[in-house]
């Protein structure tokens, strides 16, 4: 029995001395794991200088420069004999911007020319016709009344049948005269047959003229469709087919498609900002110039509306199609001091800063804010440009923000 109490306390005494072993290996790991947490955890100072600047709230969408332009497009078929200028060239208002093979128009002119001279003579021998017959239906009828009006004034003398005869004569050639008189359907018809054809001597005219199109403006050629010696169709179903696109150059818009979420924060006379993709670091200001009734819609369903901005100043850099991005302004605050959004504290109901003093320590300074754009805050009061404040971060041995 002793022997088995005595094998009992040394198995006791073993895992006495086991437990305190494991508390003291996991004290020995908990004391190891904080001491590893606290050197992982490591706080940086960053020195920021007070500055002037633009804070502002926008909304962004993407757009495209659209330059004020003037199609230009034949009216007429023909072959291209002459294009005396080329896109990039500056044209004024009556330039001529290509020219047609004009022999086929120039014969049509001249065929035109010739009917219309044709239809003048037969016109005038018409008129003259007419007067002669109007002149011989009178002299008959002069003729017949001077010797019926004598015998009517003293009917006694003269047989009465005989005198019947005269007036007879009189009144047939009076109205022989009158029917003379109203026959001018043959002017009428001649004076039909020159109109048209003065119709055609018009647009024989104008086709002639058309062979030559020339720019209604001053300003640059951006894009010509044909070559010397191609065929071109002019007007019917080709009438919106451009030939030649010139820019004016006055005013550049730029449109832009904004979700339907956000068309209630754009508005006309909106300020804007629009940075092209071919001038990065360049921002050109403008206004909201108006927004479609109508909707967009692609194929995902997603609803935008077209909004145009017209910039304030056109750049002759800025070429029609280039793409951007336009900032619509909803709110800004131009020119104040302003300091990271991060370096502002509250302490004890106070709005403050860190900085250093002369002695090198960290103290703090209350300051009032205003406006900020969700990254930096302008300052009211307390600071002036110059000032230098401080914005720990707080970092981790992996390198991340704590």
């Amino acid at each position: 029995m002793p022997e088995k109490l005595t094998v009992l306390k040394n198995k006791k005494t073993s895992l006495i001395i086991a437990a305190a072993l494991c508390l003291s290996m996991a004290i020995g790991l908990y004391s190891f794991a904080a001491g590893r947490g606290e050197q992982a955890v490591a706080e940086e100072i960053k020195e920021v200088t007070v500055k002037k600047g633009d804070l502002k709230i926008d909304l962004a969408a993407d757009g495209k420069a659209e330059l004020d332009t003037v199609g230009l497009s034949f009216q007429i078929n023909g072959v291209i004999k002459e294009i005396p200028v080329q896109p990039g060239d500056h044209v004024k208002a009556g330039d001529i911007i290509a020219r047609l093979d004009a022999e086929k128009y120039q014969l049509e002119l001249e065929a035109a020319r010739a009917g219309y001279e044709a239809a003048r003579a037969r016109l005038a021998k018409a008129r003259d016709d007419y007067n002669n017959k109007l002149i011989a239906a009178k002299e008959k009828m002069d003729n017949a009344m001077l010797v019926y009006q004598p015998m009517s004034q003293v009917p006694d003398i003269f047989p009465a049948q005989e005198v019947a005869l005269k007036k007879l004569a009189a009144d047939s050639t009076r109205e022989a005269y009158e029917a003379a008189k109203k026959a001018t359907s043959d002017i009428k018809m001649e004076e039909a047959a020159v109109a048209q054809a003065l119709v055609n001597l018009k647009k024989a005219e104008k086709n002639l003229e058309d062979t030559v199109l020339r720019s209604p403006v001053d300003g640059t050629v951006l894009y010509i469709a044909g070559k010397v010696g191609e065929s071109v169709s002019g007007g019917g179903d080709n009438a919106d087919k451009q030939f030649a696109v010139v820019s004016t150059g006055d005013s550049v818009t730029v449109t832009a498609q904004v979700l339907e979420l956000d068309i209630a924060e754009v508005a006309p006379g909106q300020a804007a900002e629009v940075e092209f993709e071919a001038l990065p670091g360049e921002i050109f200001t403008g206004r909201v110039g108006g927004i479609e009734a109508l909707p967009v819609t692609d194929a995902s369903g997603i609803v935008a509306y077209e909004v145009s901005v017209l910039l304030d100043k056109p750049d002759a850099r800025i070429k029609h199609g280039m793409t951007g991005t336009v900032s619509f302004i909803i709110e800004q605050k131009k020119d104040v001091l302003i300091i990271p959004n991060a370096a502002v504290k509250r302490v004890d109901g106070a709005t403050v800063v860190e900085m250093y003093n002369e002695a090198g320590e960290i103290v703090t300074r209350k300051v009032k804010t205003g406006f900020t754009d969700g990254r930096n805050v302008e300052v009211i009061e307390g600071l002036k440009q110059g000032d230098k404040i401080i914005i720990r971060t707080r970092t981790s041995a992996q390198g991340g923000k704590a």
